[in-house]
């Protein structure tokens, strides 16, 4: 449980300002600790549908993905990103401590997922939010709540949406301008 969110958290702050390629994998590591940390029958539906959601996702982004990776961390403002992740591991390790390390980590990836969402082209960002509501998920199956859970479906419907109407007209955009 403990090596899924380091490898998590490490590959969050790997694949920060680059595209979407990674999302299928992320999503399994995710699985794996939601189907690892949480107990019951909630925990196995976030471990199956975390998989499932980011390889639709993936498939919907996959075309926004050419010649957008690498070019945030070419620039100096790159590094903010993960600065403030770290920095907010930290501030959660001191503050979040009566919680119990299991959610402190799960609650570290939603809020590594909102520092990777605020730095970057639209593609980066997408994916940014991307993995907070991936994150929510595995809060849902760590905490066993419904209402977590609802929330995270309903971010992905959202996320979907944004991927089929508002990622092609960005691209459109971005192609008539250059």
């Amino acid at each position: 449980m403990m090596a899924g969110f380091a490898c998590a958290l490490v590959f969050v702050l790997l694949r920060l300002g680059r595209d979407g390629r990674w999302l299928p994998l992320y999503g399994g590591f995710c699985a794996i600790i939601a189907g690892t940390s949480g107990t019951g029958g909630l925990a196995g539906l976030c471990a199956l549908l975390l998989p499932v959601f980011n390889l639709i996702l993936w498939g919907l982004v996959r075309h926004f993905a050419v010649g957008q990776q690498g070019r945030l961390l070419a620039s100096g403002r790159g590094l903010l990103p993960v600065v403030m992740t770290l920095l907010l591991q930290v501030v959660l390790a001191f503050f979040g401590a009566g919680l119990g390390l299991v959610p402190t980590f799960g609650i570290g990836l939603v809020l590594a997922g909102l520092c990777a969402a605020a730095c970057g082209v639209a593609l980066a960002q997408f994916c940014g939010l991307i993995m907070a509501v991936d994150g929510l998920m595995v809060m849902a199956a760590i905490l066993p709540s419904w209402g977590l859970f609802v929330t995270a479906v309903a971010l992905w419907a959202v996320m979907v949406f944004l991927a089929l109407v508002l990622l092609p007209r960005l691209a459109w955009l971005r192609v008539e301008e250059g």
